[in-house]
């Protein structure tokens, strides 16, 4: 067996180190016992602050931290940033109560390998711990839908910027979908049915549609309505 065999077979039969980061003891004591009985995860250390967990993580070089965002002082997302400056390869799964979009895509942006909500079972954590140790990506189940609509949304806008609609032109695009009228779609947006025809028209003209039915057909193909 030559020397990178015998590596990446030792490697393999190590156990995935891992510091926890938290300013609740409570809580790394229940991640500790949650973990306590797995073969192939070891608590290496803990940290209730940024500080501590910069001094841990530089001592003892975990495969995996286990993050909190919010803390006191330097929060979550700053310490990922500050961590993966010194240590790229160092692998973080962000563990936290909130499922708030804009911590979800800072999260990913700033370099987190996972984003798991902190009532995860015990299995869908070392299902997560296994997977991250992999080298892949990991993400609540019931945050996926907040993902798919981020990326639908940001397509959305894409398609809008293309051909150079805005959101009110949308919603009229939206209201002739649903079959309203000229007198109708007026009365909706607050517009006379004279500026209601030209709206129609230039949105048609955008879209390089000539009628109701083929602007509808192109905002639903591109996705805007």
């Amino acid at each position: 067996m030559n020397q990178k065999s015998e590596r990446e077979e030792n490697r393999a039969m190590a156990p995935i180190r891992v510091i926890i980061v938290d300013d609740h003891v409570v809580v790394r004591r229940g991640l500790c016992s949650m973990l306590a009985d797995a073969e192939d995860v070891e608590i290496v250390g803990e940290a209730s602050d940024s500080g501590e967990a910069i001094e841990r993580v530089m001592h003892l070089y975990p495969d995996i931290l286990l993050l909190d965002i919010r803390m006191p002082g330097m929060d979550g997302l700053r310490l990922l940033r500050c961590l993966k400056e010194r240590l790229p390869d160092l692998k973080v799964i962000i563990l936290t109560n909130y499922d708030d979009e804009q911590f979800l895509l800072e999260a990913f942006r700033s370099g987190a390998y996972g984003y798991l909500m902190k009532n995860v079972g015990r299995e869908d954590l070392l299902e997560a711990l296994r997977t991250t140790y992999q080298g892949k990506r990991m993400l609540s189940p019931e945050l996926i839908d907040k993902v798919l609509e981020r990326f639908v949304e940001l397509g959305r806008h894409q398609v809008m910027d293309q051909f150079n609609l805005s959101e009110k032109e949308i919603e009229l695009l939206g209201l002739v979908a649903e079959g309203a009228t000229n007198r109708q779609i007026a009365e909706r947006l607050y517009w006379s049915e004279s500026t209601v025809k030209r709206k129609l028209s230039d949105v048609f003209e955008k879209l390089d549609v000539s009628d109701r039915a083929q602007a509808i057909a192109a905002a639903v193909r591109r996705g805007l309505i």
